[in-house]
Order: C-alpha cells, then sequence, then structure tokens
C-alpha cells in the first residue's frame, strides 16, 4: 500500500501537510504578535551586587530611591491579564470576564539587552501611541502603571538564544 499516510520507503520524511513548515518558528511567531498586538514597555533592570547612590550603609536600606544601580530597557510587549479565584483557580479553570481577584499579568517581552530579566525586576507601562520608540526620560513621566516581576522565563530560540521572555507579573500598589 503506497500513499501519503503509508509511504513505502520509511527512511524519507514524509508530511501530510506539504507546504506547511513542521513545528513553529518562535521568532517569527513571537515577532508578528508583538508587531501586531504589542505595546512599548519599560524594563527596569536591577544590579543586585551594586548599590546605588541612595543605599545608606548604617541603616542597611535605601533612603529616597532604589536600593540597587539600574538600567532602563525600552522594549516591545504583549500583556495578559490572568483571571483566577476561589475554587476555579485550583481546577486551573478562568473565571467569567468582570471576576478580577488576583492583579496578575503575563508579560510577552522580545529582550535585545545583556542579562537576563529576573524577579527583582519592574515593568513599567505607558500610554504611547507613536510610531518611534520612546526614550527612558519620556517614559519616567507618563508611566501609569508598575509591575514587580515573580516570575520569569526564557523562551529559547533556535541555538539557545535568549530573545524572548515569559514575566509573570504583580501590580505595584503600594508606589513607585
Amino acid at each position: 500500500m503506497h500513499n501519503l499516510m503509508y509511504p513505502s520507503v520509511s527512511y524519507t520524511r514524509v508530511s501530510m501537510y506539504p507546504n506547511m513548515q513542521v513545528g513553529i518558528d518562535l521568532r517569527k511567531e513571537l515577532d508578528s504578535l508583538l508587531l501586531s498586538y504589542g505595546h512599548w514597555v519599560m524594563v527596569r533592570k536591577y544590579d543586585t551586587g551594586t548599590h546605588s547612590e541612595y543605599w545608606d550603609s548604617e541603616l542597611r536600606e535605601a533612603v529616597g530611591g532604589p536600593a540597587w544601580e539600574y538600567t532602563d530597557h525600552i522594549v516591545r510587549a504583549r500583556k495578559e491579564i490572568q483571571r483566577s479565584g476561589g475554587v476555579l483557580s485550583a481546577l486551573e479553570m478562568p473565571t467569567p470576564a468582570g471576576i478580577l481577584t488576583i492583579p496578575y499579568v503575563t508579560y510577552y517581552l522580545k529582550w535585545n539587552a545583556a542579562g537576563s530579566i529576573g524577579n527583582e525586576d519592574e515593568i513599567y507601562e505607558f500610554p504611547w501611541d507613536r510610531s518611534r520608540t520612546p526614550g527612558a526620560t519620556e517614559v519616567i513621566d507618563i508611566c501609569t502603571r508598575k509591575y514587580n516581576i515573580l516570575e520569569s522565563v526564557d523562551l529559547l530560540g533556535d541555538t539557545g538564544r535568549r530573545e524572548y521572555y515569559l514575566c509573570v507579573c504583580r501590580l505595584n500598589r503600594i508606589g513607585w
């Protein structure tokens, strides 16, 4: 019997869908997602090995600013709100729209900077409808929300390249 379902030669690769590629191209799919549905966010990456100018060594805490040196990176991202609550969360089922009990969001980020995103870093949201990439100094004045990264997962591309991250975040209600 010789057809596409049962090829006569076992060592050749025959696809039932000859016009489709096997697997997905992660870079192509995420670039398409971020370009079509993404927006700009600022990732504040902390260097937890270097204290900032706000660090008071006598008090052993920061006064008037963050405890660590940081760099700001403007990146494309896609945000999804996580809705769960009550018994439904134990079953890993989303709750109906309008019920939001836990302020968690998931971000998909394109990451081109050195180092990895960790749970000490933060994501700042801001409105931006212009075609150009904003600068970090412009962003600070117009930030509307700040999220603390609780967990970050690097979505490894081909040859193990860290190009995208999935970050689970929580809204920072305390302040800037």
